[in-house]
């Protein structure tokens, strides 16, 4: 019987930490449609996000987020 309570966990591994810490960084910078679906991260937000935390391979990290922004668009049911 599954307890409520229960958590998910998972394994970050440390090559995708800074990723995960700029994507966590934006989570208040997504457009939002009218109909309240989540399209995509404010490109200049996350500029902004990437220069702030001294992103030194800039557009590595973009394709990372993208990346990311893909999966967690399916996961919210907007892929």
């Amino acid at each position: 019987m599954a307890d409520s309570q229960t958590q998910d966990y998972f394994e970050l591994w440390e090559m995708n930490l800074e990723a995960m810490q700029v994507f966590c960084a934006c989570s208040d910078d997504w457009k939002i449609t009218p109909q309240g679906q989540y399209k995509s991260i404010d490109k200049l937000a996350l500029g902004a996000v990437m220069k702030m935390m001294e992103v030194s391979n800039q557009k590595e990290m973009l394709s990372n987020i993208i990346c990311m922004q893909h999966a967690a668009l399916e996961v919210l049911g907007n892929g």
